[in-house]
């Protein structure tokens, strides 16, 4: 997991709210406390068998209730019925609720007998619903890390696009983790990777789910060694935002093909396979081609060293099977090591 995460110092204090042992890796330390809590929770009740009734089951149990918002005319009635019940928070829900802000979750001032005492409001107006599910995961990874210290506080979920803190940063981490929670996962996920067979494990188990999400968690959960990458056009890191206006003796960020959002599971790292954010995307790749003559899918064996750095950094020497899927103005790509399975 992250090393600059690893060495915040806000994540050194929120693993000693938590009462956990100091040491050189807290955003671990947190996770293993996290699925241990989630855990217990599973030992009290038997018969839940899928992330989304894990959702329910966790949700219950950390005091929240979740309210979805699918129309204007659903925030104005939820609104309404709290503020008129004296939660003078909620009358900002629609301020609070911008373009880039998925949920928030607030703290009860005045439960009622039998009232939770938090409300996770989900935003899941027009393109906001694919990421409904996330969402709701994310305000659940809040709740999980609440310490008595911070419990009047609220949480927003925002954008993927916008900067994160390093508690953000660490929620969805934790989102992650249990919104396609391995133990759930792992009796479906059989052989070897593939888009198909993630939607199919998506199907059965959270159609809920949008199908980007599900290519985050199951590779995370798959019982073999794969990466998944989403590549799509952007600037190298630190040439500045290229939409931004050039001004005359600065010229705009030029853009390519990049690997914007890598993720490793944690058998290929074992394995010592990596592979970075933010590299370009080899043109020789079927990435490369699927994206450049707009394909729908395509597939191919490449070696993993023909990625490099923009510093000259080459990756391991290690064929993979290569499997890429265009889904709007990105390019999805699954990679498995050749000879596995």
């Amino acid at each position: 997991m992250g090393t600059k995460l690893n060495n915040s110092p806000v994540i050194y204090v929120l693993a000693a709210d938590l009462g956990l042992r100091p040491t050189t890796a807290p955003v671990e330390g947190i996770v293993d406390y996290c699925k241990k809590k989630v855990k217990r929770f599973l030992d009290d009740f038997k018969g839940f068998g899928k992330p989304s009734e894990l959702l329910s089951l966790v949700g219950n149990k950390l005091g929240t209730l979740f309210i979805e918002i699918h129309r204007d005319d659903d925030l104005r009635r939820a609104v309404k019925e709290y503020a008129n019940r004296g939660e003078l928070l909620f009358a900002e829900l629609e301020e609070e609720l911008a373009d880039d802000v998925f949920g928030i979750t607030l703290k009860l001032v005045h439960p009622r007998r039998f009232d939770l005492p938090f409300v996770s409001i989900v935003d899941s107006r027009g393109s906001k619903a694919r990421r409904a599910y996330f969402t709701k995961w994310h305000e659940l990874g809040h709740l999980l890390i609440l310490t008595d210290q911070r419990r009047l506080e609220f949480r927003r979920t925002h954008s993927l696009h916008e900067p994160k803190s390093c508690e953000e940063s660490l929620v969805d981490i934790l989102a992650g983790e249990f919104a396609y929670y391995a133990p759930m996962v792992k009796p479906l996920a059989r052989g070897e990777i593939s888009f198909e067979a993630i939607e199919a494990v998506r199907q059965e188990l959270c159609p809920e789910g949008s199908f980007t999400s599900a290519i985050i968690g199951l590779v995370k959960a798959w019982p073999h060694a794969c990466i998944s990458i989403e590549a799509k056009m952007a600037s190298k890191k630190g040439d500045g935002d290229p939409n931004q206006p050039a001004f005359g003796f600065m010229p705009p960020a030029a853009q390519a093909l990049r690997a914007v959002h890598v993720t490793v599971n944690e058998l290929a790292r074992e394995r010592g396979i990596q592979l970075h954010p933010n590299f370009r995307v080899p043109s020789a790749s079927v990435i490369s081609r699927v994206f450049r003559e707009q394909l729908s899918d395509g597939e191919g064996v490449e070696n993993l060293n023909w990625w490099r750095a923009s510093n000259g950094t080459q990756l391991a020497n290690l064929w993979m099977v290569v499997r890429a899927k265009r889904v709007g103005q990105s390019v999805y790509a699954l990679l498995v090591p050749q000879f596995d399975n």
